[in-house]
């Protein structure tokens, strides 16, 4: 009985692009979870690399190096704001926002950050800038495409965020449910888009 292995198991050579991207999540996930457990300055490429069975190299060529490697994982938690359908609701999006931003990855990154800002400034300022400030954006292009002021989506934000997240930031709650996010994000879009 022969069996073909082809289609299971690649020989040497460049990995496909689903499978490039797969590592990439496998790696983010295992850095996101040594910083939560160990901070920033505790966390090693080493350490990344020997969770998921690479090696440094093979982080570094994805990442760069811990401050990549750190941003990158900020940035995936707001890839849902990127290049946003033109037909997009402003309530799903705003939902989205909320259950990401209110979860257990991006409040550990968070606290990480503001942990370090004094010490590592422009970690600080690329956080913004990868962060906040592209979601902002995002809202801003998303209201503007519906006709209302772009100028709304700070406080739109502020209100994705409030005292719910510095609760979240606090360890004084868990992380919402989808039901609770998108009633969050209701009440956010209600308060401003009138």
């Amino acid at each position: 009985m022969s069996t073909d292995t082809s289609a299971t198991r690649r020989g040497p050579g460049r990995p496909r692009h689903g499978e490039t991207e797969a590592r990439r999540a496998e790696i983010l996930d295992a850095a996101t979870t040594l910083f939560a457990a160990h901070g920033l300055g505790g966390t090693t490429i080493e350490a990344v690399a020997q969770a998921v069975g690479a090696t440094k190299r093979t982080i570094y060529r994805h990442f760069t190096d811990k401050t990549g490697l750190f941003l990158a994982a900020v940035e995936r938690l707001h890839a849902h704001e990127r290049d946003l359908p033109a037909g997009d609701d402003l309530e799903d999006v705003a939902a989205r926002i909320v259950h990401a931003l209110h979860g257990d990855d991006a409040v550990t990154l968070h606290r990480l950050v503001v942990a370090e800002a004094d010490r590592l400034p422009d970690l600080a300022a690329e956080f913004y800038a990868r962060g906040p400030a592209a979601t902002v954006a995002a809202l801003a292009r998303l209201l503007a495409a519906r006709g209302h002021d772009d100028d709304l989506a700070e406080p739109l934000y502020t209100l994705l965020l409030g005292e719910p997240h510095r609760r979240r930031l606090l360890g004084l709650a868990p992380a919402p449910t989808a039901g609770e996010a998108r009633e969050h994000a209701r009440r956010a879009v209600r308060a401003v888009v009138r």
